[in-house]
């Protein structure tokens, strides 16, 4: 099942949710009997195939709530990557963070002019986090890349 939503040749927001979904429910301290089966290469897929297309609307927090531990799997799985999937997902981390970070500075920007801290902040707060947890990736699977070169 897994294959099937995760094909990077028809990328679709379901492998970004079941990457999120998964990597919630094995942490690991606490294998997940049904998920043992799965081999770190099914694992780099899925990682890989979450980022071809992620959520870009950072107005609903339920997006936002897979990208830190879909970061932390990325970077768990990506020692597996090939010199061609560095570069698909350097891409697709690029892509991600053009669409956020203006999106961010519109939002705030609005806060600003209102002069508000309320919940709107919080989840200012949250995306600033995420855009930070993400160029770090970005800077790891970069540094990976360039160590292919030599």
């Amino acid at each position: 099942m897994i294959p099937k939503y995760c094909n990077s040749e028809s990328p679709t927001q379901h492998a970004f949710y079941i990457a999120g979904i998964f990597l919630q429910i094995t942490p690991n301290q606490t294998p997940v009997t049904s998920l043992d089966s799965v081999t770190e290469q099914q694992w780099w897929d899925v990682m890989r195939s979450a980022w071809n297309k992620p959520p870009y609307d950072i107005d609903d927090a339920r997006h936002f709530n897979p990208l830190p531990v879909l970061v932390g799997g990325t970077k768990k799985y990506m020692h597996i990557a090939s010199k061609s999937d560095l570069k698909l997902l350097i891409g697709s981390v690029d892509e991600f963070l053009e669409s956020l970070e203006p999106k961010m500075q519109l939002q705030k920007m609005g806060l600003a002019l209102r002069l508000e801290v309320g919940p709107e902040m919080g989840g200012l707060e949250q995306g600033e986090g995420i855009i930070i947890a993400v160029k770090e990736l970005r800077t790891v699977a970069s540094n990976m890349l360039e160590s292919f070169g030599q």
